[in-house]
């Protein structure tokens, strides 16, 4: 592997020791950082299944307690103040 892989990492422009667990790595990373769920990211690294995936990687995903707020906050956010009327708001 060693006289495929380090030519090919020259070429790349990949610093001599990383090797391919640390891009594996790099890989998950960049999946998870661009939205993408538990189970895609299991299945492009060929987990055995999502439980494993999570115990590996589940300090890269963002945390849920911001989510969360900001998904409350817009859910409230485009209804009508206490005592207003839809219409009163639009106006």
């Amino acid at each position: 592997m060693k006289r495929v892989w380090r030519p090919a990492c020259r070429k790349a422009g990949i610093p001599d020791g990383i090797g391919p667990h640390a891009l594996r790595h790099h890989y998950a990373g960049l999946l998870i950082n661009h939205g993408e769920s538990v189970k895609t990211v299991s299945e492009r690294l060929g987990h055995t299944d999502a439980a494993m995936t999570l115990n590996i990687y589940t300090h890269l995903w963002p945390d849920s307690e911001a989510r969360t707020r900001a998904a409350v906050d817009k859910a409230y956010a485009d209804r009508p103040d206490e005592g207003e009327t839809p219409a009163e708001e639009a106006a």
